[in-house]
This record gives structure tokens, C-alpha cells and sequence, in this order.
């Protein structure tokens, strides 16, 4: 479970209530997936879950990437970059998952990457436009 703390500020309220809310539903993920015996309605939430994750993150990717533009991070071509891997990443998934169908496996993979993913890049590249917004 990733913990948001101060360490992942940004200098941008609206990119770090969004951070906030991918971390939460990223953690509400891993909840949903501890249930040994999930029902058809907790399967049906769960396929819905991720597929909010990969829009919301989408729109996320492309207002965090305009805010770095806006305020000349010198991380935006990475951030940009990044983003574009994880989208790469999620396509890669749902191609797995249709073919393989619903197992739990495969999501608690997903769940492991997204959250391994979303802390190493706020922290690593989204923190770099602090500065550059301060200034």
C-alpha cells in the first residue's frame, strides 16, 4: 500500500489532489483484490476499477504534462517520456487480460506495478517541478 506523505508534493494543489486520488484508488485496488472469494459484483467493480485507473491516469498524464510545459520543468521530456511507457505498460495489460481473462494473478500484478510506478515516478520525476513553480 503506498502512503501519500508531504514527500510527494508537487507545488501544484490540483497535480497532487490527482496523485491523491490515484494513490487511493490504487490502494483500493489492492483491497479489492485481497478478497479470496470475490463475487461476480465484486469482479465486475474490480474490472471497472482498473479501467478508471487507466482513464484517469491518461487524463492526469496529459494535464501534469502541459503544467511542466507551462512552467519549463526540465523534467517534462522525461515526465512525457515515462508516461508513455506506462501507457505502453497498461496497453500490454489489457491485451494479457482479454486473452487470459479474468485472474486474480494478473491483476495483483498490475496492482504491484501501478503502485510500485506511481511512487518512484512522483517521486523521481513529478517533485522536480516544485521548484519551477516556486520561482
Amino acid at each position: 500500500m503506498v502512503q501519500w506523505n508531504e514527500r510527494f508534493l508537487t507545488g501544484s494543489s490540483m497535480l497532487d489532489q490527482q496523485h491523491q486520488m490515484l494513490i487511493n484508488n490504487i490502494n483500493h485496488l489492492e483491497d479489492m483484490l485481497m478478497t479470496t472469494n470475490p463475487t461476480r459484483a465484486e469482479c465486475e467493480f474490480i474490472i471497472h476499477l482498473v479501467e478508471f485507473l487507466e482513464s484517469y491516469a491518461d487524463t492526469h498524464f496529459n494535464m501534469e504534462e502541459e503544467c511542466m510545459e507551462r512552467y519549463r520543468c526540465p523534467a517534462h521530456k522525461k515526465n512525457k517520456d515515462a508516461h508513455e511507457q506506462f501507457r505502453t505498460f497498461f496497453k500490454q495489460f489489457k491485451e494479457r487480460y482479454q486473452a487470459e481473462g479474468f485472474r486474480r494473478e494478473i491483476l495483483l500484478e498490475l496492482y504491484k506495478t501501478l503502485s510500485e510506478w506511481i511512487e518512484a515516478h512522483i517521486l523521481q520525476v513529478d517533485t522536480r517541478l516544485r521548484p519551477c513553480i516556486k520561482t
